[in-house]
């Protein structure tokens, strides 16, 4: 009965650092969807006043969508390639910002 009371605490122990495990799993993952969420947010507005603004853009879009509705060659979508260029013009920002920031927050997050 000695025996089996010692290894208690260890076994309640490994129990504890499990579900600690698991809360920072589900927490990272959260923490994940937030920035997908914040991000995809950020590319709409942005792509949305981008075509609000130039004419030429929303020509270029309008003259796609009746090409592959006609069965054409659509060629490059334009509101794809602003959603696209958006996401390649963030990470540049983010590369060349040098700052870990979102590293720290995401680890205050996780504490």
């Amino acid at each position: 009965l000695n025996a089996a009371g010692a290894k208690k605490p260890q076994h309640d122990l490994k129990a504890q650092v499990q579900l600690m495990l698991n809360m920072f799993g589900k927490g990272g993952g959260s923490h994940t969807e937030k920035v997908k969420t914040t991000l995809m947010a950020e590319a709409t507005a942005t792509v949305t006043e981008q075509f609000s603004t130039d004419k030429a853009l929303k020509k270029a879009a309008l003259d796609a969508a009746i090409s592959k509705i006609k069965g054409g060659k659509a060629g490059v979508d334009p509101i794809q390639a602003a959603f696209v260029q958006f996401f390649k013009d963030k990470a540049a920002a983010v590369k060349a910002s040098g700052d870990d920031s979102e590293e720290k927050a995401q680890r205050e997050a996780m504490i």
